[in-house]
C-alpha cells in the first residue's frame, strides 16, 4: 500500500470506529484538553499575581491604586515564578510603605519560597523649580511650576500649590526641576536688626503705638526682641506686618 493511502486511512481512522469508541475517544481528548488548560493556568503564576494582592493590602491601608506602582527593580524582565498549584502566599517584610519593601513570596504545592525588593512609588502633583533660584530670593510664582512626581523619596513633605510656595524666601539654591520641600524655604523677614519700627502696646480696651528698634530679624508671626527708643525698655514682640510689631 502506498504512502498515499496510509495517510487516508489514519485521516479517517475516527471514522472507522463504532459510536461507543468515538464517545470515549472524546472523553479523552476532552479530559486532555481540561488537563493542559489546568496546567497552564497553574504554571502562569507570575509577579502579577503579587503585584495585585500588593495593591490589594494598599488600598486597605488607605492608599490610592490609581496613583502607585509597584516595580521589582532587582528582578530581570518577564521573569516567571516557578509553578504552584497552591494559592501563592505573599508575606510584607514589616511595613508595606512608599518606597522600597521587602517581600516573600512562597507556595505550598510544590514548596519554595522566594525574596523579593519592591519600589512602591506613588505619584502626586509636586511643586518644583521651573528655573534656577539663588538663596536668600523671594520667590514668585514665575519661577515654579507642577510636575506630576514619584513622592516616596519626598521624607520631608513636598507642596502641592504653587500659591503655598509663592512670596516664600529660599534658604539655599534652588536647581531647575527641584521638588521644592518645607525645609529649602521660609517665610520672608519683614523686619531686619536695626530697624526702626512701630510698637504696638494692646490692653484691654486701649491700643497704643510708640516707636522702637528692632534688636534681630523677624518674619511674620514670630517673636523676636525690641526696644522702646523712648524709655529704652527691651521688650519680647510678634512681628505682625512690614515695620510692625506687637505686645500683648
Amino acid at each position: 500500500m502506498s504512502n498515499k493511502s496510509a495517510g487516508i486511512m489514519t485521516s479517517f481512522s475516527l471514522a472507522s470506529l463504532s459510536i461507543v469508541e468515538n464517545q470515549r475517544s472524546a472523553g479523552v481528548l476532552f479530559g486532555f484538553f481540561i488537563w493542559s488548560l489546568s496546567t497552564v493556568a497553574q504554571a502562569g503564576s507570575s509577579l502579577d499575581d503579587v503585584t495585585a494582592e500588593l495593591k490589594n493590602r494598599w488600598i486597605a491601608l488607605g492608599g490610592d491604586a490609581g496613583v502607585s506602582e509597584f516595580e521589582y527593580p532587582s528582578v530581570s524582565p518577564g521573569y516567571e515564578l516557578p509553578d504552584c498549584s497552591a494559592s501563592l502566599e505573599v508575606n510584607v517584610i514589616r511595613h508595606l510603605q512608599p518606597g522600597r519593601n521587602g517581600v516573600e513570596v512562597s507556595c505550598a504545592a510544590p514548596f519554595w519560597r522566594q525574596s523579593f525588593a519592591v519600589e512602591l512609588k506613588v505619584f502626586a502633583d509636586v511643586v518644583t523649580a521651573d528655573t534656577d533660584i539663588r538663596r536668600d530670593t523671594v520667590i514668585n510664582a514665575g519661577q515654579l511650576r507642577i510636575s506630576r512626581l514619584d513622592t516616596s523619596d519626598l521624607h520631608k513633605g513636598y507642596f502641592s500649590n504653587i500659591d503655598a510656595v509663592s512670596g516664600m524666601l529660599s534658604k539655599r539654591t534652588l536647581r531647575q526641576g527641584t521638588p521644592v520641600t518645607p525645609d529649602m524655604v521660609d517665610l520672608p523677614d519683614l523686619v531686619q536688626r536695626g530697624q526702626l519700627l512701630k510698637i504696638r502696646l494692646v490692653r484691654p480696651g486701649i491700643q497704643v503705638e510708640i516707636k522702637g528698634e528692632a534688636l534681630a530679624r523677624g518674619h511674620l508671626g514670630e517673636q523676636i526682641r525690641v526696644r522702646n527708643t523712648q524709655s529704652g525698655t527691651t521688650l519680647f514682640a510678634e512681628v505682625i506686618g512690614d515695620g510692625l510689631v506687637q505686645v500683648q
